[in-house]
């Protein structure tokens, strides 16, 4: 009888220490203090509204126990203010249930400048989805510390649960969302499907959230009916881990709003569309990773490298992640002491990360880059760019095979190694064919945005900035204006072709896209594309391929609207052993090949000037010219602006480089009609 009782016991205790580990806080809310709730304190156990609504407002109550189904009357909601230290549990079978789908009535519970809060195992009862821009079941408003625990969200009017205004340090673990109720058409929101389940930040103008809505969601169920917003951020630092989405209707679940930064890791997406997807490119970063994609269409976003949690968290493998979820998620617990659970203790996976690289930058793509948990064997593939061979691999792999498999067992880095082609033509003499030997001697060299004017950078229209995204830490931020730029020098020993390529940042909405690039003074592409990047510190590179003179050459890239543009980190430059050239050099980069270049100069009066000048310009019927003026570097000084004729004739522009250092300068003058001409202005002292 006696090892019978200490069995029992042995047995109980166990359990217990089980169930306990399932008490313990995890994620967000585990920082800045932790969360205990209204710790053991007696309970009061509630059965109806005004008991509920009493014991909710109470400060003095601390522990509140909810037995049975509660309805709540019509604009009854329950505000939660100005409190700490409380812990709300649902009794097994209990629910809270509202039926009120009017703007000021709807909702159920709202939390405002609350701290250290536990919510476990509540059952919330929306009267389905309307758009009318009212109440969602529950609301954590400017709250800090709270934790949200096995409670499950049904057909929440606005919303489920909405997170806003500097609310911080939260994490939600095994709930379960879920609309089970027809969405009502016709609200004044415009939204005839409005089951959108979570957001998180109100509007992209609230920005006192930044700094806040730090959130964990973990082990949670999106299921059937929910359509979008699973959830929605902005502005916060959100922890996405071992969550499961199922809903057929799904028309986005993790979404990426302004300034959000998501880390989407080991979940699980299924019948889904839009698993991961961001609003506008406004967003910081999303990574995602370790996440499983079963039947899906549409984004699944990774783009930027999203922040690293402060805290330690057992990370589920993804495979286990499902069955877990369906299981365990929602108001699943039966003891508000944790003396038992339905929640397995998850299974940690180590997992490694897999750098891929190419040389030069220029030379190629690389497939399979991220982060895999241990053991996934990663194909990874290499894809010369135009004008260039794949040589083989170094680092992690060995290979001359352009497709390669990686066994991840550590942290592993790869570089794929590529060679400009030989472009010369094999020469047939009778019956011996002669094919030239290919050229080895490519090379590129990198000009950085700090380099000094005797590495190549001569000259910017703006300033260097702080971005952490960049190489060095650094970007040249142009002026926003049109006509500014950024001006490069290199010399190489033979003229041909060259490839250029540039490292830079573009996120914002209202940029211009597209630059002039202008070599020698001449623009080669007048829209060269600088693509919108996801976010503020995610880089891209965009590259052309010039013809380049022989001795120095200037490259220039310039803005050609007056919004702003890309941020440019580096530029590199690959062909035959190019160098970077002083731009103090004495050799005179024309604006103009010398046939273009007018012997003398009647278009411009007076000429030697102190800095004012008049030019005349002559044009035909119904043409347009541009005037600019460059110094001996190639860089625009002056954009004069653009003159029209309807009939004809002579028209003259003022001209005024007062203040401008006194030498050689070049005005230019582009017609719409194919003509460009060029002319020498002095400017004395």
């Amino acid at each position: 009888m006696r090892k019978t009782c200490f069995l029992l016991m042995a047995l109980l205790c166990h359990a217990c220490l089980f169930a306990q580990s399932q008490c313990t806080v995890v994620g967000w809310a585990s920082q800045n203090g932790g969360v205990t709730g209204g710790g053991t304190a007696t309970p009061t156990v509630v059965t109806n509204y005004n008991d509920l609504k009493t014991a909710i407002t109470s400060s003095t109550v601390k522990v509140v126990h909810i037995s049975g189904t509660i309805t709540i009357p019509s604009a009854g909601r329950i505000s939660l203010q100005d409190q700490s230290g409380k812990t709300i549990y649902g009794l097994p079978g209990s629910k809270l249930v509202s039926t009120d789908q009017t703007k000021d009535g709807s909702g159920i519970l709202y939390v405002k400048r609350c701290s250290n809060i536990i919510f476990r195992n509540i059952t919330f009862e929306g009267p389905g989805a309307y758009d009318t821009d009212g109440w969602d079941n529950m609301t954590l408003d400017n709250s800090t510390n709270i934790w949200v625990d096995h409670c499950e969200y049904q057909d929440g009017m606005d919303g489920n649960l909405d997170i806003k205004n500097m609310a911080d340090y939260v994490t939600v673990s095994w709930c379960k969302f879920i609309y089970l109720k027809a969405p009502r058409a016709g609200g004044p929101g415009g939204s005839d499907d409005h089951r959108f389940s979570d957001l998180f930040g109100s509007s992209d103008g609230a920005t006192t959230d930044r700094g806040h809505l730090r959130v964990t969601m973990e082990h949670c169920w999106w299921a059937q009916g929910c359509k979008e917003r699973m959830p929605r951020v902005r502005f916060g630092k959100v922890h996405m881990v071992n969550n499961f989405f199922s809903s057929t209707v799904a028309s986005k679940c993790v979404t990426a709003g302004f300034e959000a930064d998501l880390l989407v890791e080991s979940n699980v997406f299924e019948n889904v569309n839009n698993a991961i997807t961001t609003m506008d490119n406004t967003f910081t970063a999303v990574t995602s990773r370790n996440n499983i994609f079963t039947n899906t269409s549409g984004d699944t976003t990774n783009s930027g490298t999203a922040f690293t949690p402060p805290y330690t968290l057992t990370i589920t493998a993804a495979a286990n992640v499902k069955s877990l979820v369906t299981a365990g998620a929602g108001a699943t617990l039966t003891s508000p002491y944790c003396d038992s659970t339905t929640t397995p203790t998850p299974t940690p996976v180590p997992s490694y990360t897999l750098q891929t690289i190419a040389a030069p930058t220029t030379g190629g793509s690389i497939t399979g880059a991220g982060t895999y948990d241990s053991a996934t064997v990663v194909t990874v593939k290499a894809i010369a760019a135009s004008g260039y061979t794949f040589t083989g691999w170094s680092g992690a792999v060995s290979d001359t095979s352009a497709v390669v498999t990686i066994t991840m067992n550590s942290n592993k880095s790869v570089t794929a190694n590529f060679q400009v082609q030989n472009t010369g033509d094999s020469t047939n003499t009778g019956d011996t064919t002669t094919t030239p030997t290919p050229d080895t001697t490519a090379t590129a060299i990198r000009i950085e945005d700090d380099a000094s004017t005797s590495q190549g950078l001569c000259s910017y229209d703006g300033a260097i900035s702080s971005n952490s995204g960049a190489a060095n830490g650094k970007v040249i931020n142009l002026a926003n204006a049109a006509g500014k730029g950024v001006s490069w020098k290199l010399n190489v020993p033979e003229a041909g072709t060259y490839s250029l390529n540039w490292h830079y940042v573009n996120s914002s909405s209202s940029n211009a896209y597209t630059m002039a690039l202008i070599i020698n003074g001449v623009t080669v592409n007048s829209a060269q594309s600088f693509p919108k990047t996801s976010s503020s510190t995610v880089f891209a590179n965009t590259t052309a391929t010039v013809s380049l003179n022989a001795g120095d050459n200037t490259i220039r890239l310039q803005s050609v609207t007056a919004s702003a543009t890309a941020d440019i980190d580096w530029i590199e430059i690959t062909g035959k052993t190019p160098v970077a050239a002083s731009c103090a050099s004495t050799t005179v980069t024309y604006v103009l090949p010398a046939s273009e270049i007018a012997a003398s100069t009647p278009a411009i009066y007076p000429n030697p000037t102190t800095g004012a000048a008049t030019i005349t310009v002559t044009l035909q019927k119904n043409e347009q010219a541009v005037i600019r003026v460059y110094n001996t570097q190639g860089s625009l000084v002056d954009n004069l602006g653009t003159i029209k004729s309807e009939t004809g004739g002579t028209q003259q522009i003022h001209c005024n480089l007062n203040g401008k250092k006194p030498g050689l300068y070049y005005v230019v003058v582009t017609g719409d009609k194919g003509f460009k001409s060029g002319y020498k202005l002095f400017v004395g002292e």
